[in-house]
């Protein structure tokens, strides 16, 4: 999956105006209670303390691996624009798990061909969530955190906000690597439906936030990493399992 290019971006930028001037209305929750000023900063500290060796170990043999199946270092690593907090826009960093297509992510997605484009090693990155472990860097920028709603792509987004009142709420905190939605539903396709489900997972999340369910999460999600559970794709007639 390629980044778009300068020129699509800016053009997708004014087709999304009307979805990003929704974003823009919804700013950042403030800092309340001892546990969102103190204990949050201190247990992400601390999350990323305990997973420098780990990813560095388990990071650079998933790099070369990707570097020989795609024979080029360049195509390690993609970065994608998402939506973060108050709407602001940034890049986001995975390890490659697709073949790219010409027409688009969002094209892809919108078709259901995004279970074709996965790679067989893209498939156990996905199920284990090791395509995200390049996303510590963008924990360390303060784009994301560990915990929260997932950062949504700019289409998909904008397609969100005109099909679901109030999706842009979910933005009102950081993103997350993992989240309350992602352990209870998995992966959404293209269903309105789907996201509903979604949307009301993540502001029970951000309404509930605390000590307690941020473990609970964490622990879900080792759990869905050690069933392999970490993507769900229903193939398609005549696509490999």
């Amino acid at each position: 999956m390629q980044a778009p290019s300068r020129g699509a971006r800016s053009s997708a930028s004014v087709a999304l105006e009307p979805g990003l001037a929704r974003l823009r209305a919804e700013p950042a929750l403030p800092a309340r209670g001892a546990y969102a000023r103190y204990g949050r900063p201190c247990l992400r500290a601390a999350l990323l303390v305990a997973s420098v060796v780990p990813a560095a170990l388990l990071g650079l043999p998933i790099a070369l691996l990707n570097a020989l199946y795609f024979r080029s270092l360049r195509e390690v690593l993609f970065r994608q624009e998402r939506v973060g907090l108050g709407g602001r826009v940034f890049w986001i960093h995975k390890f490659r798990t697709m073949r790219s297509d010409e027409a688009g992510a969002f094209h892809s997605w919108c078709n259901g061909q995004d279970g074709l484009r996965v790679t067989l090693f893209g498939r156990f990155l996905r199920n284990t969530h090791l395509d995200e472990l390049p996303q510590l860097f963008n924990i360390l920028r303060g784009e994301m955190d560990f915990i929260g709603p997932r950062p949504e792509m700019l289409e998909i987004h904008a397609w969100a906000c005109e099909r679901i009142a109030g999706f842009a709420r979910r933005n009102s905190v950081r993103p997350g690597l993992t989240g309350l939605a992602q352990v209870t539903l998995g992966y959404a396709d293209k269903d309105a439906a789907q996201y509903r489900k979604k949307l009301l997972l993540d502001r029970t999340y951000i309404a509930r936030r605390s000590l307690r369910l941020d473990l609970s999460i964490l622990a879900r999600t080792l759990a869905w990493i050690a069933l392999g559970r970490g993507w769900r794709h229903a193939p398609r007639a005549g696509e490999p399992r």
